[in-house]
């Protein structure tokens, strides 16, 4: 892990997609109008389903590889140790977000529901689908909901992590003119990083 004082080398981002594009549906808001775009971003895993939705549920990891996102504070941990760290359905949390992707310097802190986790049992992908809510701003000024998929075509066959979160409402737009930009950058950084985190250890 680096220290403070290292300047962080960032990953290497060809095999990772990442792009802002017209809003998409969501689970919770459904579909959007007026002022409204989303930011996706999507990799291919060498690692099963599994493994990827443990890593992206245990927040006591992302020190060790999510420099925008490097930690996490869950508002209403369970007891036990081992489930302090981990994200579940209901849980409130707050990401510490570094908007330069150094790992190192908290810059914005983003309240955030987790609001379900279901399993994909389609014809073609099987896996799982994660959602949690932006909580900063009241809905009817801003709303922003991100969905992870994980899943594979088949079971032999490497993963894909499909990541997209589509902000609305009327200050949607100050988001898109002052960071989409930057939010497109650390989307597809954010999945580089988690790939090289769970391939390392396959």
């Amino acid at each position: 892990m680096l220290g403070l004082d290292q300047e962080p080398q960032l990953p290497q981002m060809d095999n990772t997609k990442a792009d802002l594009v017209d809003p998409i549906p969501t689970p919770h808001w459904g579909s959007q109008s007026g002022v409204a775009f989303t930011i996706t971003a999507t990799a291919t895993i060498k690692a099963q389903p599994q493994l990827i939705l443990d890593t992206l549920l245990n927040t006591s990891t992302w020190p060790q590889w999510n420099r925008f996102v490097p930690r996490a504070s869950l508002s209403d941990a369970p007891r036990e140790p081992e489930e302090a760290s981990r994200l579940r359905p209901g849980v409130l949390f707050t990401e510490h977000v570094d908007m330069a992707g150094r790992g190192r310097s908290t810059i914005v802190k983003m309240k955030l529901l987790m609001t379900s986790l279901d399993e994909i049992n389609e014809p073609e992908r099987h896996g799982y689908r994660i959602v949690w809510l932006g909580q900063n701003y009241p809905t009817w000024a801003l709303r922003s909901e991100r969905v992870h998929e994980i899943y594979q075509a088949d079971t032999d066959g490497d993963a894909t992590y499909y990541v997209y979160e589509t902000f609305s409402g009327p200050l949607a737009w100050a988001v898109k003119l002052f960071v989409g930009q930057t939010l497109v950058e650390r989307f597809a950084q954010w999945n580089a990083e988690l790939k090289g985190f769970v391939e390392r250890d396959t």
